[in-house]
């Protein structure tokens, strides 16, 4: 099969973007055309306020294999994402973000993938733009991450990566609440190869996550990635257990060789000594494993669709996204 005649999907979370969504999508389109016979531009709004959904009505009926599909409120960058995953049709399915993810390394990052890899993945060239706070903190970030961790997620790597439809036929079973894309795509074991590549300025003055919203992120990706943090968890505990334990011998030696001791000193110490360190121990073991428990329990959908509208022929109308050996077909 050659390149012209794949289908290619991209995926392009949206929320709030009334701004930039009309240069992205007359860019993105231009791309698709002039590389692919058959290719959508997947828009998923993720509960905007703005005016961006009426912008997006208004190009459907300009552009062949624009799709978007409007979340009943605002979910989060990840679960939008999903929810573009979920309905994408393509041979090769590409995740970008709209303000700063350039379409013209599409071609390119999908041409890797056809020749066998399973996850081409984008590397942002420096963070410049950010505080040194967030810079020190994704350097701390990136180093547990591969090296405390095991994770695999690669330094500066963003969510701008193309996926083989076996890829994204993985990354969907996989039904986390709180999905990351950057780990999934690591998670799922597929030969990966990187691109290195300098942000868009969609805006003149980009959107940056906080420091709060960035340990919020960092946390998250830990904590639903891997059981180390637990492990860490009950090491320290059992260290606050040695500990007391010491301090209880401590506090039977000075019981049994000194001879004036206040009295109730030693019962009291020995009794507060052996609760804390059994307390340290039981909550820290018991919150981290019920937190996990519930958050991957809950009976929820991760998103509920509101709607979804296609431009002048939907995309692909007798195409399913089964696909499992597209190169091979």
């Amino acid at each position: 099969m050659s390149a012209a005649d794949l289908f290619v999907s991209v995926v392009a979370p949206l929320h709030d973007d009334a701004d930039i969504v009309t240069s992205f999508v007359e860019e993105t389109m231009a791309m698709l055309t002039a590389h692919y016979q058959q290719a959508e531009l997947l828009l998923i709004d993720d509960g905007s306020s703005d005016d961006t959904t009426a912008i997006v009505e208004g190009l459907l009926g300009q552009f062949d294999g624009l799709r978007i599909i409007r979340l009943s409120r605002h979910f989060g960058t990840e679960v939008a994402i999903a929810a573009g995953l979920d309905s994408a049709i393509g041979d090769f399915v590409a995740v970008m973000m709209p303000e700063t993810d350039p379409p013209a390394l599409v071609p390119q990052m999908v041409e890797q993938s056809r020749r066998g890899a399973g996850v081409v993945f984008g590397i942002r060239r420096d963070r410049r733009g950010e505080s040194w706070l967030l810079r020190a903190g994704a350097g701390f970030f990136y180093g547990a991450c591969n090296r405390l961790f095991k994770l695999g997620i690669p330094r500066n790597s963003t969510h701008f990566r193309v996926l083989s439809r076996q890829a994204v036929n993985a990354v969907i079973r996989i039904r986390d609440r709180n999905r990351y894309l950057r780990s999934l795509s690591a998670y799922v074991g597929y030969a990966s190869q990187s691109v290195i590549y300098d942000l868009l300025k969609r805006r003149p003055r980009p959107r940056s996550k906080s420091v709060i919203e960035g340990i919020k992120l960092a946390l998250g990706i830990l904590v639903t990635n891997s059981l180390q943090p637990i492990y860490l968890a009950v090491g320290l505990g059992l260290l606050v257990v040695l500990a007391n334990a010491l301090f209880l011998a401590y506090v039977v030696a000075i019981y049994l060789f000194k001879r004036h001791v206040a009295e109730g000193w030693t019962t009291q110490s020995f009794m507060l000594g052996a609760m804390f360190g059994a307390l340290a121990l039981l909550c820290t073991v018991v919150a981290a494993y019920l937190a996990r428990l519930l958050g991957e329990n809950q009976d929820r959908p991760l998103y509920f669709q509101f709607e979804e509208q296609a431009g002048r022929s939907g995309a692909g109308a007798e195409r399913v996204n089964i696909v499992e050996n597209p190169v091979d077909r």
